[in-house]
């Protein structure tokens, strides 16, 4: 890749899916708070991993930051960014609260075990991996997901307490959220780009008929509203940041 000019980020991450930006909910929300920061950046879709075996992570002026949360207070300082720079000390603990709910619980009852443990076979398909390392992928990629999963605890309960659990968050979500346009009310603020990222991967990086996505579709219809406007707002190109320029399916 050609020099990048200065204070442009350059994101490593994750091939374009079929039918969304990123396969990887931490890097679509990180996506989508460099388009809402309005910071020039440029994707790397190597899936390159960084040193610490993680995505997505970042270089800036030759700097490398790992981790979205760390990435985000680095930039933030940088460019003297703040998104909830509108809310009090009150909603920005709220704020914060539903955000770590989001990466610490929902993601790993929905999306990772929804993926992993329950449709791994249509992930490496969506994904584009080759039958033949099905296999491979099920004994090295899976296995270890699975421990973590054991390693967190949600994966020591039975499928239908980890939907349980699931279904609770996004009712939560969904409650929360009510009519607002944004999750803390009338603008957008650093919540919205971690929601968005994670609601949006149930949306449209899911089998159709998985228990997550007709929860949201059928049960939580604010929170597709939702990722609607905030596509709409952040994502005019989302059809251009699609594998072989497929288009989202609408609710």
């Amino acid at each position: 890749m050609p020099a990048l000019a200065s204070d442009t980020v350059l994101m490593y991450h994750f091939p374009r899916a079929t039918t969304i930006p990123s396969p990887s909910p931490f890097a679509l929300k990180l996506e989508t708070y460099l388009r809402m920061a309005d910071i020039k950046y440029k994707s790397d879709l190597s899936g390159k991993l960084s040193k610490k075996g993680k995505i997505p992570w970042i270089v800036i002026n030759g700097e490398v930051v790992n981790d979205t949360s760390f990435i985000i207070q680095h930039l933030n300082k940088k460019f003297n960014i703040d998104l909830n720079k509108h809310l009090s000390s009150k909603e920005k603990a709220i704020a914060y609260s539903y955000t770590k709910t989001m990466e610490e619980s929902t993601f790993w009852a929905t999306v990772t075990y929804g993926r992993f443990a329950e449709n791994f076979s249509w992930f490496l398909s969506e994904l584009g991996v080759p039958k033949i390392l099905f296999p491979a992928a099920r004994l090295t990629l899976r296995r270890r997901i699975l421990k973590s999963m054991w390693g967190h605890g949600i994966g020591r309960h039975s499928p239908e307490n980890i939907r349980k659990l699931g279904e609770a968050d996004l009712k939560a979500f969904s409650d929360f959220l009510g009519d607002k346009p944004f999750f803390m009310g009338d603008q957008p603020s650093l919540i919205d780009a971690t929601m968005f990222g994670f609601i949006a991967e149930l949306i449209w990086f899911m089998p159709p008929d998985h228990w997550t996505t007709k929860v949201v579709k059928e049960d939580y219809k604010n929170l597709v509203s939702y990722c609607e406007k905030m596509r709409t707002k952040y994502w005019p190109d989302w059809n251009d940041n699609l594998k072989n320029g497929n288009k989202p399916t609408k609710f």
